[in-house]
């Protein structure tokens, strides 16, 4: 062997051979990669949007039970008792 052959030498005029299935190879296993990468950001993306969703419902709950009024009658139940004595009023006018 003489020194020559044992020379590494990269230039423009470099020629590289790879056999055809080795290529395909690596361009398969490139696009397998590609499609995890962007299969599994998909997913965190998703994982992401589903817990600000839950985020902002579990907000929504403590407001509506912050905002209960535990105390006394709503003003549901204040609506409901004034149709309820006006219905009495009306079934005692009418003699039943």
């Amino acid at each position: 062997m003489s020194k020559e052959d044992t020379d590494f030498k990269i230039g423009e005029g470099t020629d590289i051979t790879i056999p055809l299935r080795n290529l395909l190879a690596i361009i398969f296993g490139v696009a397998i990669a590609v499609i995890g990468y962007f299969g599994i950001d998909e997913r965190i993306m998703m994982l992401e949007h589903e817990q600000k969703q839950n985020k902002s419902y579990i907000q929504a709950n403590k407001n509506w039970i912050n905002d209960w009024e535990s105390d006394g009658i709503l003003p549901l139940d204040v609506e409901q008792n004034m149709r309820i004595d006006f219905l009495e009023w009306k079934f005692e006018k009418m003699g039943f």
